[in-house]
């Protein structure tokens, strides 16, 4: 069902990706669609949040959640998708080109925010959210927000996404948000520009990357 987000976010989407030219190289780092998942448990402490992580992560995208028109239709120019293999993203992807060939790959997958060790009691799901994007935030000023293997792993990603997006121009890569946001961070570092950020972090946005030849 078309939703009027859904329609604000083609008109919006459209209109960005008509100047882009699909041969150059470019790389489309999309978020998944909304899970699946529907939590039912109430207030929880930490190992309810880990019960949760295994659950969300188990689960796909939930069924009424269509994706942008438009960013259909840009993916469907795509030369190569490639998703992660958690089954939230992989979903997305099918969802976005159906019948098209989704190459899946573990360095896509999303980057696990540490449970705070400071909270023993119990609280809504919603404040635990609030509570690890809290000390997240609180790492990242500190210089300290990721660790070393996750920084490894957001490196790796980026290498072979650019090796990918040199030989078949266009990519389009299904990841997750938190890291997304390290994986453009690699670009970056790489001389890649980031030419849209449509609608920041919400499900279904897409931030496009072209080739330091291209951003030059």
């Amino acid at each position: 069902m078309l939703t009027i987000a859904n329609a604000m976010a083609n008109q919006n989407m459209s209109t960005e990706f008509k100047k882009q030219n699909s041969l150059e190289p470019r790389i489309v780092l999309i978020r998944h669609g909304r899970s699946a998942h529907v939590h039912r448990e109430g207030w929880i402490d930490a190992e309810g949040v880990r019960r949760w992580r295994e659950a969300y992560d188990a689960a796909g995208v939930a069924q009424e959640d269509a994706p942008p028109l438009a960013l259909i239709n840009h993916v469907a120019r795509a030369h190569v998708i490639v998703a992660s293999d958690l089954p939230r993203a992989t979903m997305s992807a099918h969802r976005l080109a159906p019948g098209r060939h989704i190459e899946t790959s573990s360095l896509l997958r999303e980057t696990v925010l540490e449970i705070p060790a400071w909270l023993p009691l119990r609280w809504p799901l919603a404040a635990w959210a609030a509570f690890i994007h809290l000390q997240w935030g609180y790492q990242v000023l500190r210089g300290s927000d990721t660790p070393l293997e996750e920084q490894q792993r957001a490196t790796a990603a980026a290498d072979w996404l650019v090796a990918r997006a040199q030989r078949e121009a266009l990519i389009a890569a299904v990841t997750h948000g938190v890291f997304r946001r390290l994986l453009g961070r690699r670009l970056v570092a790489k001389g890649w520009r980031a030419t849209s950020r449509r609608h920041s972090y919400r499900v279904w946005s897409a931030w496009e990357y072209v080739s330091p030849k291209q951003a030059a």
